[in-house]
């Protein structure tokens, strides 16, 4: 039963990582400049798309989340955290640290950066605070994005370094 648990969530955690690492790489390198090159105003697609995307990635983080603690559980992964000096554990350790760091950089974006974005352009009174504001938010996606693909190399480097 272990096996078949361990899995299933490994399969899980991998559609997971690639909904939301897949998802931002869509947005970043072909949805965003194809709006911007086709469209005089990019934000009545992107904000659509956006508000399509975010409860999938939503979704995508808690399970991430979730597997990743059943796989360290089922695999006793964590036994071996307490021995930083193995490249396995310290692989482990950081992306558990990028997966936190995506996490947070995700959330304040949808909850805080957006919202106040919406508002100050709904207000109309500050075009070059809302200017400035979105190059922040897309400058916090493309950071998410390249932890994104760290998290994946550093997985699989926790496959090739599994005893």
């Amino acid at each position: 039963m272990n096996g078949l648990l361990l899995t299933v969530a490994t399969w899980v955690h991998l559609l997971s990582a690639v909904a939301w690492i897949g998802g931002i790489f869509f947005i970043l390198y072909v949805a965003l400049p194809v709006a911007g090159k086709t469209m005089d105003q990019p934000g009545k697609i992107m904000g659509p798309l956006s508000k399509r995307f975010i409860p999938l990635a939503n979704v995508s983080i808690f399970l991430i989340i979730a597997t990743g603690i059943i796989m360290s559980i089922a695999s006793h992964e964590f036994a071996g955290l307490s021995r930083l000096s193995s490249i396995r554990a310290q692989s482990l350790l950081i992306k558990i640290l990028f997966v936190v760091l995506m996490t947070g950089i995700h959330f304040y974006r949808g909850l805080i950066l957006t919202p106040g974005i919406a508002l100050l352009s709904s207000e109309g009174s500050h075009p070059e605070k809302v200017q400035k504001l979105q190059t922040v938010s897309l400058n916090l996606v493309k950071i998410n994005f390249f932890m994104g693909i760290t998290v994946l190399l550093l997985t699989g480097m926790l496959y090739a370094y599994r005893v």
